[in-house]
């Protein structure tokens, strides 16, 4: 693989390996696979052409991590998938279930003129339909600190993030208002895995949910005695400093 073209595949292994680190999870050649449905013995072929275009540095049976350039590179196709997510969802009222296949599809097409006019319609968005947040166009993202809520005791949230893609999934969060922004109470967690029982503020009754599917909605404290989250800056060019600008705080 030349140094200047990177292909379509090997954007969404760059991708891939990326949202695992975000993860925290280990890029795997087994995890990679899995997130692409495909074989491990294709997965270690491809890794083999990135580390050799100078994209990940791979060690079989210890996993990959991108260099550099990969990260620039998976940073870039996020921005664009992102962007994507959140006009198909805005502007042509696609529902927040279907955004994602769609947007796998037109992250590989779209110039980057079009992704930067995008941009500039929806107003510098910090995050998209799923609460995830938006690399900037010179690969610069802020977080916030939340977490799962399977890691959460009883008290009162934020949903900030569903990092859950299946339709099915996304369609039921939204039937039950488990959506970025809403808040609610955690009133019981059942021991053994079992379901967490919510106060979802503004509805009469408690909803409850499994271990499954707690664990792909990420939250915040509410909590007038603390203060504002943590925002960690993260950018992907470490060679030359960033320029002087407002943050964009991810929304409630």
């Amino acid at each position: 693989m030349k140094k200047a073209v990177v292909t379509s595949t090997a954007e969404d292994y760059l991708k891939v390996v990326l949202n695992l680190e975000d993860r925290h999870e280990k890029a795997s050649t087994s995890n990679v696979a899995r997130r692409l449905d495909v074989s491990d013995g294709t997965v270690t072929d491809m890794l083999r052409k990135l580390k050799s275009a100078g994209l990940l540095e791979y060690t079989p049976y210890y996993g990959v991590a991108l260099t550099q350039r990969g990260r620039a590179i998976a940073l870039k196709v996020l921005r664009r998938h992102r962007l994507i997510e959140l006009f198909l969802h805005r502007v042509m009222g696609y529902g927040w279930e279907q955004v994602h296949d769609e947007a796998e599809q037109l992250e590989h097409a779209v110039s980057d003129f079009f992704v930067e006019r995008v941009d500039a319609l929806l107003n510098h968005p910090s995050q998209d339909p799923h609460g995830e947040v938006i690399p900037d166009a010179r690969g610069f993202r802020e977080f916030e600190d939340d977490m799962s809520l399977v890691q959460a005791e009883k008290g009162d949230f934020t949903i900030r993030k569903v990092v859950n893609a299946s339709p099915e999934l996304l369609g039921y969060l939204k039937k039950e208002s488990l959506v970025p922004a809403q808040t609610f109470t955690l009133l019981q967690k059942s021991p053994f895995l079992g379901p967490l029982k919510l106060q979802i503020h503004g509805r009469e009754s408690a909803s409850y949910i499994g271990h499954e599917v707690a664990a792909c909605i990420f939250v915040s404290p509410i909590d007038s005695r603390r203060k504002r989250p943590r925002i960690v800056k993260q950018r992907a060019f470490k060679d030359r400093p960033p320029r002087k600008r407002r943050s964009q705080h991810a929304r409630n």
